[in-house]
């Protein structure tokens, strides 16, 4: 859940810096992260219970490109250039957003 929170806080920097303009919240932005983590870990139960390969699994963060795509281009606020441009940036922030819990996570006591 801190993985999550440090990218929807990460995602609503950018939109705060890169669109000033638009009315784009924190519940936005959570949508943006949580949507496709969630589609994430059901696909990673269903993988791990018929036992299929590790690489589905890695396939599985296309939902973090997908999903924002569809819901920044149902909003109607951008084109769908920008929508584009503006999911694999989304996808970019939760993949840096990892970084930090996989560092900790090497890491031995």
């Amino acid at each position: 859940m801190l993985q999550i929170a440090l990218a929807s806080f990460l995602v609503w920097c950018f939109f705060r810096v890169k669109e000033k303009d638009s009315d784009f919240d924190g519940f936005s932005s959570l949508t943006l992260v949580l949507a496709p983590a969630i589609l994430v870990f059901i696909s990673g139960i269903a993988i791990e219970m018929f036992e299929l390969s590790d690489t589905i699994k890695g396939l599985t963060s296309v939902f973090y490109i997908v999903i924002p795509f569809i819901v920044l281009k149902l909003m109607d606020v951008f084109s769908t250039k920008k929508s584009l441009i503006y999911s694999f940036v989304v996808f970019g922030l939760v993949m840096l957003s990892t970084l930090p819990f996989a560092v900790l996570g090497q890491i031995e006591a």
